[in-house]
């Protein structure tokens, strides 16, 4: 573009100096006239004018060769322009192809930076997917470590506290770095060690704490995590067992009071404990159940104390059932003892009065069933008021009596018959809740040992058990307590009938 600008430039002023070489030429032409007019004028005009002309014919050379280098320097510009087209030419050709590849290199380079925008973007949601997992990852070490921590109060008893510590350590670790590859290794470690120690007879010793006094250093021979003796400097011999419940009642410490199995321990454990390893029989519970108790104690189990294991077995729907049995058994006594009386009174009253009627006593018969209670009495004394009027009259009276007596003989026969209905759902529920609490005990200790089952599964068949035991007995009593009602009010009519009878024999 400058180069152009200069070429304009050069053109006007090679145009301006031709215009003066023309204004030149104009006037030469003019002096030209101007001395041939002078040939007539006097000799100094000559002479005046003929300098003029030399500086006229010598400004008309300059003007001339002026015009002449002009007229060159035009050409030789003109080529000059030539020459920079051409170079403008191919410099433009260049510039375009420059372009063009700019162009294409901008797009290519617009497309690759879209590409790695697509790229960075894919990048930064899978890091935000690695960090959630990582975050999840954090959360279920730390949750794993809250329930590790909450599990210890179940575990055995022997390596309690020293897990407690390896547990501690781990965890500050984990919450120091929160790294999760960082601390797998040594979790697995610290399980891979107690599970060890749980495949292995061990004699050790160590600090226990027994059910029923203070912790002492004791001697300690551990069958893995099911069994375990112990003995303390005293002699007195110790057994660690699984007690088949959950929590801190899992295992218990008991001091041996057998005196066969206690003498026995005294002296087998220290053989073992002086050679530090087992050797000859071992005795050992592959049970563990209440009866372990017993055999380790030396004592015999009183009948409470079978109920009480019973009722704790069952669970919680076990105290409804019980007192839905005892509520049937109740009302069961009160109907017997209300139909014993009512069978045996109406009889009594009935031969009684049957004798002063037939005697004609009818004042008699009338005091005589006042002073007296139930449905023969009354039905007496109706007659006998009626007795001055008619024997439809009586029978209505009679009847009436009937009817009132009737609701007081099937009073609480439906309440047995509910009760009969609802010991079996209840044995239901507990099925139910038993199955539960089995189901939550797989979640938090898994399959492994069928002693922390047996708890949900006996609670879950004890209460069935229990509930059909409740219903099937009280199902057949409401039945007999019925056909009995059923069968006092036919003898209470057939009482009513016999009086009317003797009252209006001509009727």
């Amino acid at each position: 573009m400058r180069n152009r600008s200069r070429m304009r430039h050069r053109r006007r002023k090679e145009t301006n100096r031709i215009m003066k070489a023309m204004r030149f030429s104009a006037l030469l032409f003019t002096v030209l006239i101007l001395s041939a007019a002078a040939k007539a004028a006097p000799k100094k005009e000559v002479e005046a004018k003929a300098k003029e002309l030399d500086v006229l014919k010598q400004y008309l050379l300059e003007a001339r060769d002026s015009l002449q280098y002009q007229i060159t320097e035009r050409w030789r510009l003109k080529q000059r322009y030539v020459e920079q087209k051409e170079i403008d030419k191919e410099q433009t050709a260049r510039l375009r192809e420059l372009q063009e590849r700019t162009f294409s290199e901008l797009s290519r380079i617009k497309e690759e930076v879209f590409s790695k925008q697509r790229q960075l973007e894919d990048e930064r949601k899978e890091v935000e997917l690695v960090k959630d997992d990582w975050t999840y990852v954090v959360a279920t070490f730390d949750e794993a470590f809250d329930k590790e921590a909450q599990g210890l109060v179940d575990v055995y008893p022997l390596e309690m506290e020293q897990r407690r510590k390896d547990l501690e350590a781990l965890r500050r670790e984990f919450k120091q770095h929160k790294n999760p590859v960082r601390i797998l290794p040594k979790v697995l470690a610290f399980q891979t060690k107690y599970l060890e120690k749980g495949m292995n007879a061990i004699i050790r010793r160590q600090v226990v704490m027994p059910d029923d006094g203070e912790p002492q250093e004791m001697n300690v021979i551990s069958f893995g995590k099911v069994f375990a003796y112990a003995i303390n400097d005293r002699g007195d011999p110790y057994i660690i067992r699984q007690t088949g419940k959950l929590g801190s009642d899992r295992y218990a410490i008991e001091k041996v009071g057998a005196e066969e199995l206690r003498a026995h321990l005294q002296e087998q454990l220290p053989v073992w404990i002086e050679q530090a390893e087992l050797t000859g029989d071992v005795t050992v519970d592959v049970m563990q159940d209440d009866n372990t108790g017993i055999l380790v104690s030396g004592k015999k189990v009183q009948a409470t104390t079978r109920i009480v294991s019973w009722l704790k077995a069952g669970g919680p729907v076990m105290f409804p059932l019980i007192a839905l049995m005892v509520w049937a058994l109740i009302l069961v006594i009160l109907k017997l003892v209300q139909f014993s009386a009512k069978d045996k009174a109406n009889r009594d009253l009935y031969d009684t009065v049957a004798g002063m009627l037939k005697n004609k006593e009818y004042d008699k018969a009338h005091d005589y069933a006042q002073k007296k209670k139930g449905v023969v009495a009354k039905v007496v004394t109706r007659c006998l008021e009626h007795s001055k009027w008619n024997r439809p009259s009586a029978e209505k009276a009679v009847r009436e009596t009937l009817v009132e007596e009737v609701p007081q003989l099937e009073k609480h026969l439906a309440t047995l018959a509910v009760i009969a209905g609802a010991a079996p759902l209840c044995g239901l529920l507990g099925t139910v809740t038993g199955m539960i609490n089995l189901f939550q005990v797989i979640t938090h200790y898994g399959t492994g040992d069928p002693k922390i089952l047996a708890g949900g599964i006996s609670e879950a068949l004890i209460t069935t058990q229990t509930g059909l035991s409740v219903a099937i007995p009280i199902l057949l009593i409401h039945n007999a307590l019925r056909n009995r009602s059923l069968h006092i009010q036919s003898e209470m009519e057939k009482h009513a009938i016999r009086i009317l009878n003797r009252l209006w024999p001509e009727a």
